[in-house]
């Protein structure tokens, strides 16, 4: 191939192997450009090509990818939101799936009475909270219950808190389904956002929070796979952790096989599955395992003390 192409297989500590050294090694394991020799340079083409389809595919699978990345979007009051490339929450990649998501209230919101409702600004505003500002009864702050020295030590008075508001999150339960979106009677709702149906649509997905929440007192997390890089060249460099190279290269061996009129020598098969276990082992997160309100005590009205343990 072109001696322009950067085939050095020394690692960068930072960036780890190129596309083309990675290429030529998976190459080497069916026995092409053996004995110091590189690959030509439509089989070079043919490997990249088919390195970044196989990162694609792997981009959607949970426990190949190592790490997810947590976005936002502040709420403006709409019923969609557009993700992806450009869009209101604007990532370098559509993601396939919604991993997680929750609502960040920001401020005491507009849609509350005037005297605070069930959120009094004293439970935003650190500076009320210890000086009774805003109405608040001056004997019902701290330094009316606390020792005035172990406020000054502990909390600083207002430094540690400041005059912010102080955000707190809820999380929203995901709608499965369009289907089940679609069976919602009210989806123009404004109030307290409680549940998200993610609509994979492309090139932009939709994020749609229900409730819709008002504008400007929230803001919309989105938790989603880290995007693998899926534009390389031969020149590039894959910037993945380190176990990520040995996966690589034998799972490209593998995929090239056919390309080259053979099977999948069964070795290159058993070394490409051991470094996706290491993959899977290295990236799997088991989230807690959540039960059903209605199977829980205080939701189910046909609940006796006992019943988690009968065999129905």
């Amino acid at each position: 191939m072109s001696g322009s192409t950067n085939t050095d297989a020394t690692p960068d500590a930072n960036t780890g192997y190129t596309v083309a050294a990675l290429v030529n090694m998976a190459l080497e394991q069916l026995g092409v450009g053996v004995g110091g020799q590189n690959a030509d340079a439509q089989g070079m083409a043919s490997g990249v090509m088919h390195l970044n389809m196989m990162l694609a595919q792997w981009q959607r699978r949970r426990w190949l990818v190592p790490n997810l990345v947590d976005s936002a979007v502040a709420s403006n009051g709409m019923s969609v939101y557009r993700v992806g490339p450009g869009g209101d929450i604007d990532i370098p990649v559509r993601p396939a799936q919604i991993e997680a998501a929750y609502a960040r209230l920001v401020d005491s919101p507009s849609f509350l009475p005037a005297t605070g409702g069930d959120f009094a600004s004293v439970d935003f505003d650190g500076t009320d909270f210890f000086e009774g500002g805003n109405g608040v009864d001056p004997e019902l702050t701290v330094a009316a219950q606390f020792d005035s020295d172990f406020r000054d030590d502990q909390f600083n008075t207002q430094a540690s808190y400041g005059a912010s508001p102080l955000p707190i999150d809820y999380a929203l339960s995901p709608i499965s389904s369009y289907e089940d979106y679609a069976g919602l009677s009210l989806k123009g709702l404004r109030t307290w956002p409680q549940y998200y149906f993610y609509n994979q649509a492309f090139p932009l997905g939709e994020l749609r929070p229900w409730p819709i929440p008002q504008a400007g007192q929230w803001e919309l997390h989105v938790v989603y796979k880290a995007p693998l890089p899926a534009n390389l060249t031969s020149e590039s460099t894959v910037n993945l952790p380190p176990e990520y190279w040995d996966a690589i290269m034998w799972a490209l061996a593998a995929r090239l096989a056919p390309s080259y009129g053979q099977q999948p020598n069964p070795l290159i098969v058993s070394q490409a599955k051991s470094a996706l276990a290491t993959l899977r082992a290295a990236n799997t997160q088991v989230p807690t395992l959540g039960m059903p309100s209605i199977l829980t005590p205080m939701n189910n009205p046909f609940w006796w003390p006992g019943l988690q343990i009968q065999r129905l």
